[in-house]
């Protein structure tokens, strides 16, 4: 996608992602639940004790901001390390342009660079909210872990991480 830069989101993106964020929980009908302050977040993402890292998504020719992922790594006695997708959004104008799959193709190439084992993330299991999200996951063979508890590992990963 020569229209699209992706890149690991710097202090200076903080309150873009901030925004973006808060745009999500209000399409999710979730603003009430939404209490985090956009300093938390800066010191929280950006800060000296970092407690999740996140990536930017850009449209080149208008040098805009069109999304973004947050995620951080944790370990199970499974399998080792993980890379938790905490959130993943692209703007409502900019959704049905595979944005989306760049992003989260760009994030499963994340998890294998940082030596990680598993990319795992949980999906609302609303469908009023939630359908297109769902089979936006499903094409991706993504193993559901019980209540909404998606992951891909393996070659599985690999073939998601190749652009």
């Amino acid at each position: 996608m020569d229209d699209l830069n992706i890149r690991k989101a710097t202090v200076d993106d903080s309150d873009i992602v901030y925004g973006m964020l808060k745009d999500m929980r209000e399409g999710e009908r979730r603003l009430d639940a939404f209490i985090i302050t956009p300093e938390e977040f800066k010191r929280d993402g950006f800060g000296e004790n970092k407690y999740f890292e996140a990536v930017i998504a850009e449209d080149k020719n208008k040098n805009e901001a069109i999304g973004f992922a947050t995620y951080y790594f944790g370990y199970s006695g499974y399998c080792g390390r993980i890379l938790y997708l905490d959130d993943i959004y692209i703007k409502p104008a900019y959704r049905l342009k595979r944005y989306g799959t760049a992003v989260f193709k760009y994030m499963a190439k994340v998890t294998i660079d940082e030596n990680a084992r598993r990319m795992k993330w949980r999906v609302m299991d609303d469908p009023s909210l939630n359908t297109k999200t769902i089979e936006f996951y499903k094409k991706f063979n993504s193993i559901d872990d019980h209540g909404k508890h998606l992951y891909l590992h393996g070659e599985v990963l690999k073939k998601c991480a190749e652009f």
